[in-house]
């Protein structure tokens, strides 16, 4: 509730003018009027105002089951995550590693404690940083090798000329379980320096198998180095712990280090920025223009990016359409007991979705985490990619790492939440089931109709096929009005009530229902029984029968007809009754601002006017 207070200068015997509108609205003074007649212009009716506290937890959705928690905070830009495979007992032994963007190296102690293990290795500074294209680059990927103690951290860095480059470095601690401080730091700048890097298609993760190091490394905006062996750039290299060429390696010729072919163990990729090793079979999910592919590896080949988009989708195991833009990947094995055993076999895998734009992206571009189970008999996914979690919040938001830790999975938010504050968050199961954001059934209409392929066939607004009848409301309307109320439908119903195969048997109660219907509602009920059964009352009928549940069909057949009521944020409900371009931008406050300082000048002189005429 608002309560305004202003200071009445008037002596006592002056006279104050009539309450007419019943709140003495005078004693505000034309000023004050101003912001009123703003407030309630841009305050929708109904609304309260009201010290609300924000919840960090509403902008993490997951899976139902499961719960977000916070591990630890006070990053800057991290990157990726890393655990020790067999931690020490002790409180301040290493449990994880996180890199951060801008060249830190932090490690995180079994009491979570935040310690910075390395930095001002390299140099990059960007024009601009995130969320600006310009900032993607940077401290990228971290494997760690226990029996060394070696932790191995990728990164692009700009030479003396300013020129991007790639770039690897080996740090030396305590074999086993590691330590908060190396002892020894190495850099593998003479195996990477002949190549140019470029911002976000640069190297990527690293992961340790059978005492060798492998290492992903994007194809700096340079599609035609991707297929050439004798660059580094569109790779999966090898190497020894020293940085040497093994000679194992496919297209080995001599221990040059400076010879591409002879680290290349698989080729043309485009930004295999995901990359996990299960057993003996290496995965990728390889970043595409508009599409992105997730596949499995193997040594010598070809994977064939040349430039475009029928080349990414070239032996995948699944494509992701449109692009989801894919992060960290990591493995969640059969036999281990984190999460339940349905998530056995399951690869989880971190997608960016559209970097660019703040808040919940659209259908196909959500940000989060998605899984994905993989038959490895088959070698084929077992099931469609599900998203696990996804990011509700409203501001800017990129899941650049995760990783399987000893008690959940673990995720990192690369720029601050809407509070300021940056994470390392933890994914494990909801044991008393008290976590309030969990995902649920896609309820947007527009959204539904986008995952449904509605616009393949039928227009919504000019968007969309011309196989099918048109979506806008008047001419639907029109269409479905004139067929229901033909004695042809009457006769056809007729005939299909005495058939005893499906779907006719089990619609029959749906023809009724239309029948039986009048006016607008008669269009409503047969636009949703369409949807949920497209052969209900129509066997001619080639629209797809999806299974979509009844709850769905009716927010589509709402959302057609009108009269869909879509909850929005306050500035999208600004922009509805002032009919104004979304996003809102200061131009249309302005205009609102202009209204609202009309509405108070009416309110100012309105009472002075009906005074002066009643004396």
């Amino acid at each position: 509730e608002l309560t305004f207070r202003t200071n009445d200068t008037r002596s006592p015997a002056s006279p104050k003018p009539p309450n007419h509108l019943g709140f003495g609205i005078w004693n505000l003074g034309f000023p004050r009027l101003c912001v009123l007649g703003l407030l309630l212009w841009l305050t929708p009716l109904g609304a309260s105002v009201s010290d609300s506290t924000f919840d960090w937890r509403s902008e993490w959705v997951v899976e139902p089951g499961f719960a977000v928690f916070i591990d630890t905070e006070g990053y800057h830009l991290p990157s990726s995550i890393a655990f020790v495979p067999d931690p020490g007992p002790g409180p301040k032994d290493p449990l994880y590693f996180v890199t951060e963007l801008r060249g830190k190296v932090k490690v995180v102690t079994n009491d979570r404690t935040v310690y910075t293990f390395a930095e001002d290795f390299f140099q990059f500074a960007p024009e601009r940083e995130l969320p600006a294209p310009e900032g993607q680059g940077g401290l990228a990927g971290i494997c760690l090798e226990p029996e060394n103690g070696y932790v191995f951290v990728t990164f692009i860095y700009q030479d003396e000329n300013y020129v991007v480059r790639n770039n690897l470095v080996r740090f030396k601690t305590r074999p086993g379980t590691f330590d908060i401080k190396p002892s020894e730091q190495v850099e593998f700048t003479d195996v990477f320096e002949p190549y140019d890097s470029g911002l976000a298609h640069q190297i990527g993760p690293c992961q340790i198998k059978d005492g060798l190091l492998y290492v992903s490394v994007g194809d700096g905006w340079q599609p035609a180095q991707s297929q050439q062996v004798n660059s580094l750039l569109g790779k999966i290299i090898r190497m020894t712990f020293d940085g040497d060429p093994v000679p194992e390696n496919p297209f080995y010729q001599d221990a040059d280090r400076q010879k591409a072919r002879n680290y290349v163990w698989a080729y043309g990729l485009r930004n295999p920025y995901s990359f996990k090793i299960v057993g003996d079979r290496f995965f990728v999910a390889d970043n595409g223009h508009e599409i992105d592919r997730f596949l499995e590896v193997h040594g010598g080949e070809n994977y064939l990016w040349d430039g475009h988009d029928w080349s990414i989708a070239t032996n995948a195991s699944f494509v992701f359409v449109p692009s989801a833009c894919p992060t960290q990947l990591d493995f969640y094995p059969s036999g281990s007991e984190i999460f339940p055993a349905t998530y056995e076999d399951n690869f989880f895998l971190g997608v960016a979705g559209l970097p660019r734009l703040p808040g919940p992206a659209p259908a196909g571009k959500v940000k989060g985490i998605m899984r994905l189970k993989f038959d490895f008999e088959k070698n084929e996914l077992a099931e469609v990619p599900q998203y696990f979690l996804r990011f509700m919040g409203k501001g800017h938001q990129i899941i650049t790492g995760l990783a399987f830790g000893p008690d959940g999975l673990y995720f990192v938010p690369m720029l601050p939440n809407a509070e300021g504050r940056s994470f390392i968050l933890k994914i494990a199961p909801d044991v008393d089931g008290s976590y309030p954001y969990t995902l649920k059934p896609e309820m947007n209409p527009v959204a539904l109709m986008k995952r449904y392929g509605c616009l393949g066939c039928h227009s919504l607004n000019e968007h969309g096929g011309k196989e099918a009848p048109v979506l806008d409301r008047i001419p639907l309307i029109e269409h479905i009005q004139q067929r229901l109320t033909s004695q042809a439908y009457l006769d056809l119903v007729h005939k299909l009530d005495s058939l005893e195969t499906e779907p006719y048997l089990s619609t029959r109660q749906a023809r009724r229902e239309v029948l039986e219907a009048q006016g607008i509602e008669k269009v409503h009920t047969w636009i949703k029984h369409h949807i949920m059964q497209p052969k209900f009352d129509n066997p001619k009928s080639q629209m797809p029968f999806f299974g979509i549940p009844e709850e769905q069909a009716v927010i589509i057949a709402d959302f057609l007809l009108g009269t869909h009521e879509e909850k929005t944020d306050l500035k999208s409900r600004i922009a509805a009754l002032l009919r104004l371009p979304r996003p809102l931008r200061y131009r249309h406050m302005v205009l609102a601002f202009g209204s609202g300082l009309l509405f108070g000048l009416v309110l100012f002189v309105l009472p002075r006017m009906r005074k002066k005429m009643r004396s």
